[in-house]
Parts: structure tokens; sequence; C-alpha cells
């Protein structure tokens, strides 16, 4: 009987110490899981449920701007589409296409550990365009389906109530026919060598492919990882709109082509209710770049 009770105690001690192991072990495990990591799984789930949608660009702003030398909180930006939904908003407003396609911002504020969904919200693109909430029934359903996805404590919302007709938005008229402004803002763009280029979308081409016809409008996405990650150094929620840079060139009724990019201070002021040096540089060198680029010189 004592050898009994010996045996006893003995598996019972060695039941006790191989739990607390395990909780050791999941104790350290959880600790692990670095900020950046915890972003990449946001990321990693994105993908799974925009998988049947097409991928635009996926911007690590974090590690670009690592690559580039600076540091700026962990963020990566997924740019995705579905032409079907966003051909009939553009048709309604050309200026539409600079808020399209659909893009979430998975990151984190900086000195915090705690992931933030960002997105682009219907009640901002109606009343930024001055269109009629019903238009935007198929994009809401589609929004929705991704956000639902993550703990309602991780979406990161925006008070959009003070946004009118025309915010943020920065428009120049070009000199050039479509095709020659094209050419010369990615001539342009692309030479300065701190820059990166991305992708670039045609909302008229992927009218076409749906048997729509709209007039000539493009969006061009590039971005500087070094100015970018500065800019975004104390106010990461602007990678949203203004990182990368979303250059919108389209024609109007008259053949008049016009750019329209986003004012990345008038973001940060939405967003973080103040803006940055970098982010005032930023968008004066913008100014400077785009206005040489489609003026012709007299």
């Amino acid at each position: 009987m004592k050898n009994i009770q010996v045996s006893m105690i003995i598996v019972l001690a060695v039941i006790i110490s191989a739990c607390g192991n395990k909780t050791k072990k999941k104790n350290v495990t959880e600790k692990s899981v670095t900020i950046t990591q915890k972003v990449d799984n946001a990321v990693m789930n994105l993908q799974k449920s925009i998988s049947a949608y097409k991928l635009v660009a996926t911007l690590d702003h974090h590690r670009m701007a690592a690559a580039a030398g600076v540091y700026t909180p962990p963020a990566i930006a997924t740019i995705f589409s579905d032409p079907k939904i966003e051909i009939p908003l553009v048709q309604q407003k050309q200026l539409v296409g600079l808020d399209l396609p659909f893009k979430i911002l998975c990151y984190t504020e900086k000195d915090t550990a705690n992931v933030s969904i960002a997105f682009t919200s219907v009640e901002f693109i109606q009343r930024r365009h001055n269109l009629e909430p019903s238009l935007f029934k198929d994009y809401n359903n589609k929004i929705e389906l991704v956000l639902n996805t993550y703990p309602e404590k991780l979406i990161s919302t925006t008070d959009v109530s003070q946004v009118n007709e025309g915010f943020g938005i920065v428009s120049i008229k070009s000199d050039f026919d479509f095709p020659t402004t094209i050419n010369k803002l990615k001539e342009t763009v692309m030479s300065q060598v701190d820059t990166k280029w991305f992708s670039e979308i045609d909302y008229k081409k992927e009218a076409s492919d749906l048997g729509v016809n709209i007039r000539s409008n493009t969006l061009l996405l590039f971005g500087g990882p070094a100015p970018g990650g500065k800019a975004m150094m104390t106010s990461p929620k602007i990678g949203l709109d203004a990182f990368c840079q979303k250059l919108l060139v389209y024609e109007k009724e008259n053949g008049d082509v016009w750019i329209a990019y986003n004012d990345i201070v008038a973001f940060a002021e939405l967003y973080y209710q103040n803006s940055t040096k970098p982010q005032q540089m930023i968008n004066q060198r913008l100014l400077t770049t785009f206005s040489k680029a489609v003026t012709q010189e007299k």
C-alpha cells in the first residue's frame, strides 16, 4: 500500500509539473509575439478574406522605411480591386477614382502594442464627392464582409461629420493631352531617387472590359519610403490616404486634362487634429513636382 501511495504522489507531481511547464510556455509565447508580428498576422487574415479580389499592391511601410534608414511604426496597406463595384462609382463622378479601389491599413499607433484596422468608409467617400449613400450599397457590403473578420475593438473609425465636397483634394490643370500628361508625370516622379513605383489602375480600360464607356481616367500609385516613413512616424493612420501617393489623371467632357491628389496635411488634421513638419514639406514637394510636370514652359 505504501508503495502505491508513493507512486501516486510521483505521478501527481509529474502532472502538476507538466501543467506548470505548459502554462509557462504559453505565457512566454504570448509575450514573445511582437507588434510587427501582430500586424503581419492581421494582414494574413485580410489576405484570406480578399482572395477573390484582384490584389493591386501590398505596401509594408515599416519595412520599406527601415530599408531606407527611417523608423515608422508597423503599418501595412493592402489595395485590392473589384471593377464591378468600382466602375459604377467612377461613372457617377470621375474624382471618386481617387478613393478607389478598396484599401485596408493594418497598423499600430506610436508606442503601443495594439493593432488597428483602418479603412475608407462609405460616409467619407459620399461626403467628399457629394454622392447619394444609396450608390454605395455594394461597396459597403464588400467592405463590411472584410471588416467582420476582425474583432470590433480593432476597427479604427473616424469622425467625418466635418468632411465636405472636395475635402483634401488638390487639383491642377494639365497643359498637355491625356497620354502626354501620364508620361510626363511618370518621368518626373521616377526621376526622383527616393521614389518607388507601385502600380497604376486604368479605370477606362476596366470599364471597357465590363462593356462600359467612360472618359480617360487613370490612378497612379507610387511613394517615397524615406520621406513617407518620416511623415508617418507619429501619425501612421495617414498611410490609408497619403501613402502611397495616389495621383488621379482624368479627362473632362470638354477635353481638358486634370490631375488630383490627396492633401497630406488635411488627412493628418482629420485623423490627429494636427500636422507635422515632414508632412507639410512633402505637401509642398508634391505641389511643386506635379505642377512642373504638367505645366508647359513659356
